[in-house]
């Protein structure tokens, strides 16, 4: 059985005058558990796009620490725009529209650009939270 897991939601901080939290949300990145982890996004502002026509990433491993970071650079590569690798990275990537780290390992340059991307992602807003069932 595939499910979701877990969501992400990357967006603003405090939007309206007063507002904890966050606001607004720009996109949201879903965890989908089966045999194989993947993450993919929905976007809620329509000037977010995603490296080339990359859809869906899955991580090298079930809750692998570079899984998120790896989700924001392929989905919002354009908030990495001033790291030097990025370019290089999304030529290689061409259309793909899924980035495997599990069974075809990193693309070529892409650890080195998640080193660049490091200090930008610490201040990205990220929200977590858990899916659980409530009923029936």
């Amino acid at each position: 059985m595939a499910g979701y897991s877990r969501i992400y939601c990357i967006g603003g901080e405090g939007g309206f005058l007063g507002a904890d939290g966050i606001n607004p949300i720009d996109f949201q990145i879903l965890v989908g558990d089966a045999d194989r982890q993947w993450l993919e996004v929905r976007y809620f502002n329509s000037d977010i796009r995603p490296m080339g026509k990359v859809e869906v990433i899955i991580p090298a491993g079930p809750d692998h620490p570079d899984a998120l970071i790896d989700a924001c650079m392929a989905f919002f590569p354009e908030y990495f725009e001033s790291c030097p690798s990025l370019t290089p990275v999304v030529e290689a990537l061409g259309n793909a529209s899924r980035i495997d780290f599990h069974l075809d390992g990193e693309p070529s340059g892409w650890a080195q650009l998640r080193e660049e991307a490091r200090s930008l992602f610490k201040h990205l807003i990220i929200y977590e939270a858990k899916l659980n069932k409530v009923n029936g």
